[in-house]
């Protein structure tokens, strides 16, 4: 918990008032919890890995084939 903002005092997370000046102290902000991003449904690591995948196939067809005629 932060200090008082009118006397400048330390005060534990449990108190809602400064111990020293009954000053009522700030409530605590809640944190945002963090989401992954979002494309239609899915996290956008899920896009990125499939797409390479797809990258990974395509390029190794191309490769057989040419190797294949190559070779052959």
């Amino acid at each position: 918990m932060p200090n008082c903002p009118n006397c400048d005092t330390w005060n534990p997370d449990d108190k809602t008032v400064c111990w020293r000046c009954q000053t009522e102290m700030p409530k605590p902000q809640e944190k945002m919890k963090k989401t992954p991003r979002r494309f239609a449904g899915l996290p956008l690591y899920l896009w990125i890995a499939m797409i390479f995948f797809v990258v990974m196939m395509i390029s190794v067809q191309c490769f057989a084939t040419e190797l294949g005629r190559v070779a052959g």
